[in-house]
């Protein structure tokens, strides 16, 4: 009887370790998911992780990552709520929770959860970005500035920093050190499409349309299917002088997101009225 209840503990624990060895997996494979843009196949993985192992935070906390990029903004919240309740000291459950609040347009309380995950992690920088982003909507523009300009001295090699940095100046008037800023992002990040599509604006900006068009093809070969790249080429064209291009361009953008329609729409008409001329 004794060898039988060994025999069956041995069993018990093999299998215990089995089971933990394969939630990892799925976390692991949900994690390559979510970086590949997979997020439906990340969500699934994720919640059969979260099966194994009800009691972990970052299985919530990556699930309602997941969830916000599949625009599923209350069960995101929902997520980073169960997160909090297990682990109230893991600051990336609190700066999920801030991103949620953003998308439910509720500024007050996504600082709240930004500034709780930077009282956990003071050098938090996705938080420091995100209230950054904040303060500039508000017009906070010095605010927001010295929020970045501590996120890269803490991190010098995170990519969304240079970029909010370089998108403010370019903003305030500040052409060269914006320019600066994602030649920077571009280093870091060379295969991200939103740093193209930034420093290709800037390059618009400036008036140097090649380089703008270029970077907008580059964006699009990492992603044909942006109709932000496409977009901002078309006024690329339509300001080089190139009408055609830019109708076409613009028109394609459209087509994939119509949502930019009404942005969009005066630089369409524009490009079509120089085109009859």
């Amino acid at each position: 009887m004794i060898h039988i209840t060994r025999s069956l503990l041995l069993i018990l624990i093999v299998s215990g370790i089995a089971l933990s060895q394969d939630a990892e997996g799925l976390f692991t494979q949900g994690e390559e998911y979510f970086s590949q843009g997979r997020f439906a196949d990340a969500h699934f993985s994720f919640t059969k992780y979260i099966e194994y192992n009800p009691d972990s935070a970052k299985g919530y906390i990556s699930r309602g990552n997941t969830f916000i990029f599949l625009k599923k903004i209350k069960d995101a919240l929902s997520d980073f709520d169960k997160a909090i309740s297990i682990d109230p000291k893991n600051y990336k459950a609190h700066s999920g929770r801030g991103t949620a609040y953003i998308y439910m347009q509720n500024g007050e309380e996504a600082l709240k959860s930004y500034n709780k995950a930077l009282e956990l992690n003071p050098k938090d920088v996705v938080s420091m970005n995100s209230i950054a982003v904040i303060y500039y909507g508000e017009g906070k523009t010095a605010e927001a500035l010295g929020y970045l300009d501590k996120a890269i001295k803490i991190q010098p090699d995170n990519v969304d920093s240079y970029k909010n940095r370089g998108s403010m100046r370019l903003f305030n008037g500040d052409t060269t050190g914006a320019l600066d800023d994602l030649n920077k992002a571009v280093e870091l990040g060379p295969n991200r499409v939103d740093v193209y599509n930034t420093r290709g604006a800037i390059f618009r900006e400036m008036s140097r349309y090649d380089e703008a068009i270029a970077d907008f093809t580059k964006a699009l070969e990492l992603d044909q299917f942006s109709a932000e790249a496409l977009c901002r080429m078309g006024i690329a064209y339509l300001y080089k002088g190139d009408y055609d291009a830019a109708i076409m361009n613009i028109e394609k953008g459209l087509n994939i997101d119509p949502s930019l329609k009404e942005t969009m729409s005066k630089y369409l008409e524009e490009a079509r009225e120089k085109n009859r001329k």
